[in-house]
């Protein structure tokens, strides 16, 4: 994977920016959705636990639900943009208008 990333650098005024192959700009976008995901699923978790009234400790040591909660994000994101659905969205959604 490491031969098919091209970086170049481009400097603008005080903006450097990268130039990264498809895969590498997908690979760290579902990266950062899916740190948002593991994130937001922690504080939703966290939020709903409190409110049943049950302690709250196993959300930190539960491995299993972090890896999850990642993994849905990454593979959401990845696969929706490979198979072209962000694309058909920005051009047909009022998100990217």
């Amino acid at each position: 994977m490491m031969n098919n990333m091209k970086i170049e650098i481009v400097k603008k005024k005080y903006i450097i920016y990268y130039k990264m192959s498809y895969i590498a700009n997908i690979s760290i976008e579902a990266f950062v959705v899916g740190i948002s995901v593991l994130l937001l699923g922690l504080i939703v978790r966290y939020i709903v636990g409190k409110l049943e009234g049950i302690n709250t400790n196993f959300i930190f040591k539960n491995k299993g639900m972090w890896i999850s909660l990642f993994m849905t994000g990454f593979l959401l994101h990845f696969v929706l943009d490979v198979i072209g659905l962000n694309k058909w969205y920005c051009k047909n959604c009022a998100g990217c208008k």
